[in-house]
């Protein structure tokens, strides 16, 4: 994909006028064509009113949109699509719909996200189910980060918890050699994707996982509050919905008639789902899959290379992110001896316009490089770095938002 393709990208995103937006693995921006796509919606709504044939036509059909374009995304079937709010709603249903013994394992590790972590510790609240801790980090290679997986997988593993992107060391795991690792001893592999999907290519096929949860807000640059899980399909009946509604009921009647749903995927949905994030999740997608996800993820890695090499360079600097080019990603971290990250990130919004994020369990700032940023915001985040060190941060520079003071004390 040649640079014109992210520069026309790039102008699609009025937020690039001003900021150096390099958040993408929080919450992407998203672009004049995904707010178009949501307006349409809403006008025919407001038009029309929400429940008039043509209205609700539009509607069926926007789901039925969805569900195609993230298989494609996912190299799956879209009959193996579920449409939830977020990623760890997907995580949610596909921990709690396996049943638990005590003394049965769940494997994590120890650079997952709370939405992997929090439900693995509610199982051992719940069912006695023993959590086992990989010791996965930055700088290990693909083969040290199977083995560090391998080592806590075993006959009593039910299910096996994996970031296929880490969020907090930006590293890409072995998907594939993990899953058939946790296949051997009978286990199942649940993939919390939010740091993937629209940022590499992702083939449920050709990995053989078994759950898969996405979000739309993130690497796609879609709206918030939309999200896909993908379940093999020879596991729907096996995966028991952990919230029920209607579509959760094959038949029932008012006398105590009632037959459960076990093979749809609609099974996991409840009931309205907003036709505007749809829309504008599909004209998201639409964008990432004209792309092209492999020049998308290796625009995202020729960026990090680039940022590895100027930020390396800056005295007190170290580069915290993945070396190993097996596992690099958009994801690039840093630290800067004697600074606190909170600040850091703070002082990088407040007087460039940097916008980034901490990982406050790795004391890093960590910049998500998509396809859409550039080499020269790059030199400005380092430039404002260096500035930092040179100068000193002022006392009164703060976190760059409450939420993110929050989000950083909670992991």
């Amino acid at each position: 994909m040649s640079s014109e393709r992210w520069e026309w990208l790039r102008s699609q995103m009025p937020v690039t006028r001003d900021y150096a937006y390099m958040n993408s693995g929080w919450s992407g921006p998203i672009s004049t064509p995904v707010v178009d796509a949501m307006k349409r919606r809403l006008d025919l709504e407001l038009e029309h009113g929400p429940t008039t044939r043509a209205v609700m036509d539009d509607r069926i059909a926007l789901g039925e949109r969805f569900r195609e374009l993230q298989a494609r995304t996912l190299n799956a079937s879209p009959t193996e699509i579920a449409i939830t709010g977020n990623t760890t709603e997907g995580v949610n249903i596909a921990v709690n719909g396996l049943d638990y013994a005590a003394g049965d394992e769940v494997v994590v590790s120890t650079s997952e996200h709370g939405s992997g972590m929090v439900p693995a510790y509610y199982l051992r609240e719940r069912h006695g189910v023993a959590v086992q801790i990989a010791q996965v980090h930055a700088k290990q290679s693909p083969g040290e980060a199977l083995e560090a997986y391998a080592s806590m997988i075993g006959p009593k593993t039910r299910l096996v918890i994996i970031s296929e992107i880490s969020y907090s060391t930006g590293q890409l795991l072995p998907l594939r050699e993990i899953v058939a690792s946790a296949h051997r001893h009978g286990a199942r592999v649940l993939v919390d994707g939010a740091q993937t999907a629209g940022h590499i290519p992702i083939d449920v096929r050709a990995s053989e996982v078994d759950y898969y949860a996405v979000p739309s807000h993130k690497w796609l640059c879609g709206p918030d509050g939309l999200g896909a899980l993908y379940v093999r399909e020879d596991l729907i009946s096996t995966l028991a919905p952990v919230k029920v509604a209607g579509r959760a009921a094959a038949s029932y009647d008012f006398e105590g008639g009632f037959t459960p749903e076990r093979e749809k995927i609609t099974k996991y949905e409840l009931t309205t789902i907003s036709p505007a994030l749809l829309a504008g999740t599909n004209a998201a997608a639409d964008i990432y899959l004209e792309s092209g996800p492999e020049a998308v993820f290796e625009r995202a890695r020729e960026l990090n290379r680039y940022a590895e090499r100027r930020f390396e360079g800056i005295d007190r600097v170290s580069v915290t992110s993945p070396d190993d080019e097996g596992c690099r990603t958009g994801l690039f971290l840093f630290s800067v001896a004697g600074e606190a990250p909170q600040r850091v990130t703070a002082f990088l919004q407040q007087e460039a316009k940097v916008v980034c994020r901490t990982v406050a369990q790795f004391d890093s700032v960590r910049l998500s490089l998509h396809c859409f940023n550039t080499e020269a915001e790059i030199d400005r985040a380092a430039e404002t770095v260096e500035r930092a060190i040179r100068e000193g941060i002022p006392e009164d520079v703060t976190p760059a938002t409450a939420f993110e003071a929050r989000a950083d004390r909670m992991t």
